[in-house]
């Protein structure tokens, strides 16, 4: 899924004076909660920017009702939003940046940055989903978007796996990455890919892959055709200089790129035999759920299937439209909660553990459809 920019707030330092200060004492020191600019696109109409404020001030209240800062200056944003016409419900939302105290000296003082981040968004999960793309512009490279594992269902709601993420570049397994999604039970806003689904569109895109790597061929034999046109005009009256071109440049240069075309569709038989193969597998199977890696043995295009538990597996997903209900798109229909942060940085993982006390999930389950 495949995912979030790194958040960096450039800050003026604010300081105070403690003594002895240490970072134990750094989790004991109250910090501050405070609104960040919100933001409204002013494309919203009155009536749908109305709502998306009474949904955000829900959320806004229910954090400040139980979340008490330690150790930072968490600053809030409320995200009004904006219609995209692609999805089929206005996303909006609420996040945190929380930004660190530290010791100068005996000096309490902020950190201008930090890669923690704290989201609660309606109607929005890894906005790539919801775009009704030609398969072949996804992404990933297999036609579809994807998700690196399922969700799991537990007490209504869904939750993933906790990722290892590097929250400083070169730094891979710096932090970890937690999503939750609150949805209508036992429904999710999108929809998994069957492995038939799978193989026919990569069918296409093998199929698009080869004319790719043969244009520069019939570019050469249009071009040598075009030449072979000009020639004759020119030895229309010179058979013999006609007949040493036609034999020395035209039928060589013919040849040789009708030989790379054909040695161009043999590299490509190999993959559409193998999904012809595929294709024929009994009906069940091919209604399974497509979870693909690539083949480490194959082409840039040849995956196989795999599970949920293979750590390079994709889960292949889709749009879900049966999902949302026919209400107005300023309805939440659905909930994101995202976190990240660094487990090593005390503050930060004091901060992950707080704020996920905060969330009320029943609360914004109640919230759904209304």
């Amino acid at each position: 899924m495949k995912y979030l920019l790194l958040f960096s707030i450039i800050l003026f330092s604010i300081s105070s004076s403690a003594q002895n200060c240490t970072d134990e004492s750094l989790l004991l020191t109250p910090g501050t909660l405070k609104a960040d600019a919100p933001y409204n696109s002013g494309k919203l109409s009155a009536v749908d920017l109305a709502k998306h404020k009474k949904v955000v001030a829900t959320i806004t209240n229910m954090i400040k009702s139980k979340y008490a800062p330690m150790g930072v200056k968490a600053l809030y944003h409320e995200n009004y939003g904006y219609p995209v016409a692609y999805r089929p419900a206005n996303d909006y939302g609420y996040s945190i940046i929380p930004l660190n105290f530290y010791c100068d000296g005996n000096t309490i003082k902020t950190a201008g940055e930090t890669p923690t981040y704290f989201n609660i968004t309606a109607n929005l999960f890894a906005g790539e989903i919801y775009q009704l793309l030609n398969n072949e512009e996804a992404t990933s490279g297999t036609g579809f978007h994807y998700i690196s594992d399922m969700p799991i269902e537990k007490d209504g709601n869904w939750y993933f796996k906790e990722i290892e993420t590097s929250l400083v570049l070169g730094m891979p397994g710096s932090g970890k990455e937690y999503q939750w999604l609150i949805t209508y039970d036992g429904k999710l806003p999108f929809a998994y890919v069957t492995k038939k689904e799978f193989l026919e569109v990569q069918k296409k895109l093998v199929a698009k892959a080869m004319l790719m790597a043969a244009s520069g061929f019939n570019d050469a034999l249009k071009n040598n055709e075009i030449e072979k046109g000009f020639k004759e005009k020119e030895f229309k009256n010179d058979p013999e200089k006609l007949k040493k071109y036609m034999k020395m440049d035209y039928l060589n240069i013919k040849e040789r790129y009708e030989k790379f075309l054909a040695d161009n569709e043999k590299d490509y038989k190999p993959a559409f035999n193998k999904i012809d193969e595929q294709l024929k597998l009994p009906a069940d199977e091919l209604n399974k759920q497509a979870i693909v890696k690539l083949d480490p043995h194959g082409s840039h295009l040849a995956y196989l299937f795999t599970d949920d538990s293979d750590p390079f597996g994709q889960v292949l997903i889709k749009p879900n439209p049966a999902y949302f209900k026919k209400l107005p798109r300023s309805s939440p229909q659905f909930f994101w909660v995202y976190l990240r942060g660094s487990h090593k940085d005390p503050i930060a993982l004091k901060f992950m553990t707080d704020i996920m006390k905060a969330v009320d999930f029943a609360a914004l389950k109640n919230m759904i459809g209304k």
